[in-house]
């Protein structure tokens, strides 16, 4: 935990207290003896609890409560500054405190070191391979001042930091509020565009930010976030209220933010090359002018610039104006007008975040001439309709999203051309307009690996959202809506299909997909009537696809969202999922997952998530462990619905719950 790891940062804290109270009551004076006694008894106590805690290896929670405790009772001291008897009687109760916290300190050490001694899980560590810093972001001599600052060697050696790297993206987290839950995918971002991380032989990007995020988990400066607690999949962060008055003093000391010693913006921005945008904590007149690194959206709602703003500073590589929070009740509006043209001239661009962002319906041509762009995030842009037509002009981008942009209709042809991009969130199936992306088109883009596909936009009435109303009879017109629903639904498993094809050998570009999630977004005008007709049509088109026998090995996690057919393709079985970890099934009107097995070969799946599936329940010879033998963790959600609103008993379970699975 971090009270063992960082001793010498969290009591020094406390120290400091001390010291600011002897100096407040001038010590020195001979009528103070008492109180110079008890304030010197108290700094032997911190002495010693600094030589124990770094031999401690638990009950780090109980000390970390004890320092705050102590630290607020200073506080009160300080500031109340009453008459030094009083003030004597409540550090006699403070050292009192200290005196049992080191007795409880030496009974867990005794305890921990008669214990047999345990082989230690092996953290994570970076691949040795990784470069020590981008070689770009050193070619531009950024930065110096911090890496060669003694603040920055203190807190290496102090912390057991074994790299820069590190360093520079702990760093990151001083300048959010503390205690907010923080998205982990933003904050990787953020290192990818300013360099501090980069992909090394065997890992890409992300990967190694992975692998950065875990390692700051192990060594306890951050801790992790999952949706549900015995959910095994990390999804975001909170830092300790104590890290961060650390990870503040030591930005604030290396010009890495400016901030106040509280962690607030300040409004001076002529020491640091980062941009801090927080609510009401500037005006448009005391903007920063010069050669600006990054901008970061903390807790402004209405992000704006002057128009000489981003003429100014054109070595921008981090422009994050849209959400880092994990809720999605954070708003951020934006008056777009000419802000999106003027990112034109930001050829050092590598970063750009709109995640979230009101009021933005279309991305303009001249977004393309950030030539340099490697991520671009557009999530949740919930006014987003349009694309420009030449997005393949990104030839370095490696991370397009556009998930949950509702009014997004289709992608542009040349998303083909994209041939760098390595996670692609948000495709949308359509068929019916000339000008659109198709699935077939992504066979092109050899070194995707993730892939996420929204397919089927149909309304309650069978009409698909862009068939115009007309005078053809309404029979007609929706016997035409079921042809093109049914071929959406097909077109979706065909996508399935194509990849796997890639996977088995016939088309190698796009053989390093490791994640694909599928979202059809149908619903049904006459409930099981409809069904019948979607799952008997599709029975045909994938008895029919020439793709229907090939494999998937190479799938890591395959996420199924709203499924409209009561049977699951049989492509879905561990002979043709042979790489398969995680598999989850949310929403839609899948019943069984009998046609999944194969009789000769088990599952290797480790996480296993069946949610919201009313129709759907467990055989009564299916036997969970013995088709998941592998199986880590298993949730199952509102499944099986016997009365309105009444369903199986919900499930989540781990393998170390020692539950009956």
């Amino acid at each position: 935990m971090t009270s063992r790891k960082m001793p010498f940062y969290i009591l020094k804290i406390l120290s400091d207290r001390i010291e600011n109270i002897s100096r407040s009551y001038n010590i020195n004076d001979d009528t103070n003896n008492e109180l110079e006694y008890s304030i010197g008894e108290i700094k032997k106590d911190l002495e010693k609890m600094i030589n124990l805690i770094p031999r401690l290896k638990d009950s780090e929670d109980l000390l970390m409560q004890t320092f705050q405790s102590l630290e607020k009772e200073l506080d009160v001291i300080y500031d109340d500054h009453g008459q030094p008897n009083e003030t004597s009687k409540k550090l006699n109760a403070i050292r009192q405190i200290l005196q049992e916290t080191n007795i409880k300190i030496s009974d867990c050490l005794s305890k921990e070191e008669k214990a047999p001694i345990l082989p230690r899980q092996q953290q994570t560590h970076l691949d040795v391979q990784m470069p020590k810093m981008s070689n770009n972001w050193l070619n531009l001599h950024i930065e110096e001042s911090i890496l060669d600052s003694p603040t920055m060697s203190n807190l290496q050696l102090s912390c057991n930091i074994p790299s820069i790297n590190l360093m520079l993206c702990l760093l990151t987290f001083a300048v959010f509020p503390e205690k907010q839950l923080i998205k982990k995918k933003p904050l990787i971002y953020w290192w990818i565009g300013e360099g501090f991380i980069t992909k090394s032989i065997n890992k890409v990007a992300v990967e190694v930010g992975e692998e950065i995020f875990m390692e700051l988990i192990n060594k306890g400066f951050i801790q992790p976030s999952r949706k549900t607690p015995k959910n095994p999949i990390i999804h975001g962060c909170t830092v300790h209220p104590w890290i961060h008055r650390m990870l503040v003093s030591m930005a604030r000391k290396a010009n890495f933010f400016d901030l106040d010693t509280t962690g607030k913006v300040t409004n001076s921005y002529h020491k640091s090359r980062r941009f801090i945008l927080d609510e009401m904590s500037f005006t448009s007149d005391d903007r920063p002018k010069g050669e600006l690194l990054a901008i970061i959206n903390v807790r402004e709602k209405y992000p704006s610039f002057s128009e000489d703003f981003f003429s100014k500073n054109e070595k921008i590589k981090v422009l994050q104006l849209g959400r880092w929070q994990s809720s999605p009740r954070h708003h951020i509006e934006i008056e777009v007008g000419k802000f999106l043209d003027k990112l034109k001239k930001q050829k050092q661009l590598k970063y750009l975040s709109l995640r979230g962002i009101s009021r933005i319906t279309t991305l303009p041509s001249s977004i393309v001439g950030c030539q340099n762009l490697e991520i671009l995030d557009l999530r949740a842009c919930h006014n987003l309709e349009t694309l420009p037509f030449d997005i393949g002009s990104f030839k370095n981008l490696t991370h397009f999203d556009v998930s949950e942009c509702y009014l997004l209709e289709n992608l542009p042809k040349g998303l083909d051309k994209l041939t760098s991009l390595e996670v692609l969130k948000g495709f949308v199936v359509d068929h019916w307009r000339k000008n659109s992306c198709s699935v077939s088109d992504l066979s092109q883009l050899e070194k995707l690996r993730k892939l996420s596909i929204n397919v089927g936009m149909v309304s309650k009435e069978g009409t698909p959202f862009d068939i115009k109303k007309n005078k053809r009879s309404s029979k007609d017109n929706e016997r035409e809506a079921t042809i093109r629903a049914i071929r959406a639904h097909a077109q979706a498993i065909r996508a399935a299909y194509l990849f796997a094809a890639a996977a088995s050998g016939k088309d190698l570009r796009i053989k390093n997909l490791r994640i694909l999630t599928i979202t059809w977004q149908m619903k049904s005008k006459s409930g099981d009537q409809r069904r019948k007709n979607f799952s008997s049509s599709a029975n045909k088109e994938e008895s029919s696809d020439p793709f229907a026998e090939v494999l998937l090995p190479n799938l890591e996690k395959l996420d199924l969202r709203c499924f409209p057919d009561m049977n699951l393709p049989l492509w879905i079985s561990p002979g043709n999922l042979g790489n398969l970890k995680r598999l989850y099934i949310r929403g839609g009107n899948v019943e069984t997952l009998v046609p999944m097995f194969d009789k000769f070969k088990p599952w290797k799946v480790e996480i296993l998530r069946l949610n919201y599936l009313k129709n759907f329940r467990f055989h009564e010879s299916f036997v969970l462990e013995n088709e998941f033998p592998h199986l880590l963790y298993f949730e199952r959600i509102n499944c099986n619905c016997i009365a309105d609103g009444l369903y199986d008993k919900n499930i989540k379970w781990r393998l170390n719950d020692g539950m009956h699975r």
